[in-house]
């Protein structure tokens, strides 16, 4: 075959393999190749930090998440139980056995009722008062009645996410969630 340029295409192509055969064609391809390796070496150690720390983050949002959700499930069972009337200890026990996986230890719980007085809302601690039914809430039917929970969650990547947390060297950022629900 005859290129435009009235050479033969197949004798163009052998030129150009004996000349990659020679010793200093070699040469120049093996520093090309060694350079590259080490640009290679430098990208990887300045990415990796990143994708690191981007994991860590990934996984600190992921358990942040997982103790939320548990606690607004606990607070929300908390308010419910509470709604229908059970005294201030059942509710405490229903919220940590709801968010039995945390620590309870660490569980703030708080539990109010509230009254419209005078054209306003107030909100009174929730007590317990003993009748012929046993003990109950002190919360007046049709009031609403507020379980809040408090956590501090523990940070897993503390010394590699600084200021995350909520008081600085507590490792530690509270977590709040709070339900409402209409005494019954």
């Amino acid at each position: 075959m005859v290129s435009r340029r009235g050479t033969n295409v197949s004798q163009l192509n052998r030129h150009r393999l004996n000349i990659m055969q020679t010793p200093q064609y070699n040469q120049k391809l093996s520093k090309t190749w060694d350079r590259s390796a080490g640009t290679a070496t430098v990208e990887l150690a300045l990415v990796v930090p990143l994708l690191l720390l981007l994991l860590m983050g990934i996984i600190e949002f992921g358990l942040l998440f997982e103790d939320f959700m548990l606690l607004k499930n606990a607070a929300r069972e908390g308010a419910r139980t509470g709604a229908t009337g059970n005294s201030t200890t059942a509710i405490a026990d229903r919220v940590e056995n709801a968010a039995a996986q945390l620590a309870t230890e660490d569980l703030t719980i708080t539990q109010e009722y509230s009254v419209y007085d005078e054209g306003s809302w107030t909100w009174y601690t929730l007590g317990d008062i003993s009748g012929d039914e046993g003990t109950i809430n002190d919360a007046p039917a049709g009031s609403p009645i507020r379980v809040e929970v408090s956590y501090p969650h523990p940070l897993v990547a503390t010394g590699i996410l600084p200021g995350l947390e909520d008081d600085p060297g507590s490792g530690t950022i509270n977590l709040t969630a709070t339900a409402t629900f209409r005494r019954e």
